[in-house]
C-alpha cells in the first residue's frame, strides 16, 4: 500500500451532543490521535449522521468509524447508510475500524448480536486483556487499559470473527473480520476530560453508577497511545 495512505473517518455522534464535551467532535479526537503517527497519512473527516459520505470508496484505502450515543438498534436512515458503506467498503477490501458503536455496527452489519450489558453501564478505564496477538500489534502488549462508556456490547460475534481481546467483565471486547476489519469496544479517542463531561451530562444513571464510574475515570492512565498505534499499524498494512 501506499505510504500516503487515504483514512476517512465516519463520525456516528449526532451534532446535538457535540455541546456535550465543549463542541469537539469524536471525528476530530480521532484525528488528533491518529494524524502524529503518520505524516504522510491523508485523513478526511465526515459526519455520517447528517448523509456525510465520501462520494467514491476508491478515493480512500481505510475507514474509521467512531463511537455514538446512539444504539445499533435504531432505525435511523443515517446508521443503514453506514451500515452499508461497510458492506460496500468490505467489497472492496478496504481497511476498516470501527470502535464501540462502530464496533457494534460492524458485527451487527456481519449477523453478530448486539445486546444489553448485563452488569449496566461500563464507564471509565477498563482493563482489556489480549488473548490473541497479530503483527500489527506493535509495540506488543498482554494487557492494556482503555476508557470504555457503554451500556450495550457485542453478545454474540459475526460467525466469521476472530475475538482478540476480552474485558475484565466480558468477552469479545476486540475482534478482526478477514484481514482487513478490526473491531474494540473501547475509546482510544477520548480524553479525560471527556470521559468527566459526558459523565456529568448524564441524568439517567443511578447514584452507586455514577459513584463506580468516576472511581473508574480515575482508575489510572488508559494506554490509548499504544491502540492508536496498533490502529494505525492495521491502517498501514
Amino acid at each position: 500500500m501506499a505510504d500516503q495512505i487515504r483514512i476517512a473517518i465516519m463520525d456516528a455522534v449526532p451534532g446535538i451532543y457535540w455541546k456535550d464535551d465543549e463542541g469537539i467532535s469524536d471525528s476530530k479526537k480521532f484525528y488528533d490521535l491518529l494524524a502524529p503517527l503518520n505524516s504522510a497519512a491523508k485523513i478526511d473527516t465526515f459526519i455520517a449522521t447528517i448523509g456525510d459520505l465520501p462520494a467514491s470508496l476508491d478515493d480512500y484505502d481505510a475507514f474509521l468509524i467512531t463511537g455514538s450515543p446512539s444504539s445499533v438498534h435504531d432505525d435511523d436512515e443515517w446508521i443503514i447508510k453506514l451500515s452499508e458503506l461497510v458492506i460496500a467498503a468490505d467489497s472492496k477490501n478496504k481497511r476498516i475500524i470501527g470502535s464501540c458503536f462502530g464496533h457494534q455496527l460492524i458485527a451487527k452489519t456481519f449477523g453478530g448480536s448486539v445486546g444489553h450489558n448485563e452488569q449496566g453501564w461500563m464507564i471509565g478505564n477498563y482493563q482489556l486483556d489480549i488473548t490473541r496477538e497479530y503483527d500489527w500489534m506493535q509495540p506488543p502488549a498482554h494487557s492494556t487499559g482503555l476508557y470504555h462508556f457503554n451500556q450495550e456490547r457485542v453478545t454474540q460475534l459475526p460467525q466469521a470473527a476472530v475475538s482478540f481481546v476480552d474485558s475484565e467483565n466480558y468477552p469479545d471486547f476486540g475482534f478482526t473480520l478477514g484481514d482487513n476489519i478490526m473491531c474494540l469496544q473501547g475509546h482510544p479517542e477520548q480524553p479525560l476530560r471527556a470521559m468527566n463531561n459526558f459523565l456529568n451530562c448524564m441524568t439517567s444513571i443511578s447514584e452507586p453508577e455514577r459513584k463506580r464510574a468516576r472511581e473508574k475515570i480515575d482508575d489510572g492512565i488508559p494506554d490509548s497511545n499504544l491502540w492508536a498505534q496498533w490502529m494505525m499499524r492495521f491502517f498501514e498494512t
